[in-house]
């Protein structure tokens, strides 16, 4: 199964999106805005190793793509302990997911889901299914942000 890097330059670009000044200008950051920031980039390095492997930019080492995609799915989990509203502002999370927290919870599930899956495919040593699983990961990103993550 070919990947095209268009589809993989997104889903890296929708994972890139979740950090640094996610708001834009004008949208403050309190401390617990400021940790689900940290948390989110905190799993950047390790997605985006995977990625230049899936893209075919480095070469596919197993036991390595194995421990980092273990690291990954530990690392994906951190940012949900910080979804709590901050009265102080919450950057480039929107009003919805705290409105909406049912169908929140739902896209978290589905990425989480999605994070254990490129994990699983990891761990098989299966290129194509983890090109596959990489990819389902980059759009579970991109959904999530399209409804509960403010416009750059």
């Amino acid at each position: 199964m070919k990947i095209s890097v268009f589809c993989l330059t997104l889903a890296a670009l929708a994972l890139t999106a979740c950090g640094g000044n996610a708001g834009g200008v004008g949208a403050p950051q309190g401390e617990i805005s400021q940790n689900r920031t940290t948390a989110f980039k905190s799993f950047m390095p390790s997605f985006s190793s995977m990625g230049k492997v899936v893209k075919g930019d480095e070469p596919y080492v197993p036991d390595a793509f194995k421990a980092t995609a273990a690291q990954f799915a530990q690392e994906a989990r951190a940012p949900f302990e910080y979804f709590q509203n901050d009265p102080q502002g919450n950057g480039g999370a929107l009003p919805v997911i705290w409105q909406k927290p049912a169908e929140f919870k739902a896209e978290q599930d589905k990425f989480l889901a999605a994070v254990d899956k490129l994990n699983a495919a990891a761990q098989s040593g299966r290129l194509d299914d983890i090109r596959a699983a990489y990819q389902t990961v980059g759009e579970s990103c991109k959904s999530c942000h399209q409804s509960f993550r403010r416009p750059k």
